[in-house]
């Protein structure tokens, strides 16, 4: 599975300042204007073996928001052999690099380009866990971490790497704790199974 578009909402004023931003990025996402400020989480996977690069790269152009186990900005989430920083982008979404240490490593050295990111990794969809994982299985996409059954927890669907994380209303999203908020996105899978399921805003294709 592969995220192959995804569209999110931005604020009227910050789609120009969101696409200088991502212009020499290799992730295929789209900010259509709208009210109000919605925001997301969003992960970008790194080739396995690039992360130290990757964060160096970061660190030229954001600030990585602090609580990790590593110079506390680095965060090694050992159960998925994964490790991940986050920041913001313009429009204040809480945005994360994460390489999965097993998952596509491409053997390069040297300073880390845009153009090595694996496309996107993680998208936080919010609203009634259950009810998206129900919405989510009619177009095969199951659930492979995490939990439906404990309230309050996150769920993982689709495969490691390539995640839709199911977050109920108001849980804070790591690192910085803000509440979780329902904002629409549309977003294209690779399959199979071809379908699509629109549920609480969402709209997930599977082509």
């Amino acid at each position: 599975m592969e995220f192959r578009r995804v569209e999110l909402q931005a604020p009227h004023a910050l789609v120009p300042e969101l696409e200088r931003f991502y212009a020499d990025w290799n992730v295929p996402l789209v900010f259509t204007p709208a009210g109000g400020e919605p925001f997301y989480h969003v992960a970008f996977l790194v080739p396995g073996d690039r992360f130290d690069a990757a964060r160096a790269w970061a660190e030229e152009r954001v600030e990585l928001l602090p609580g990790g186990d590593a110079d506390g900005v680095v965060f090694d989430f050992a159960n998925w052999n994964a490790l991940a920083c986050y920041f913001h982008d313009p429009a204040g979404n809480i945005v994360e690099l994460i390489a999965h240490r097993d998952v596509e490593p491409n053997g390069k050295t040297g300073p880390f380009s845009g153009a090595e990111l694996l496309g996107v990794s993680e998208l936080g969809l919010v609203g009634d866990p259950l009810e998206l994982a129900a919405a989510l299985e009619r177009v095969g996409l199951e659930l492979w971490d995490g939990t439906l059954e404990e309230p309050g927890r996150l769920a993982f669907v689709g495969e490691p790497a390539r995640t839709l994380i199911l977050s109920p209303e108001g849980r804070g999203w790591l690192p910085t704790g803000r509440p979780a908020e329902p904002h629409p996105v549309s977003a294209f899978l690779t399959g199979p199974p071809v379908g699509e399921v629109a549920v609480g805003g969402y709209r997930i294709r599977r082509v």
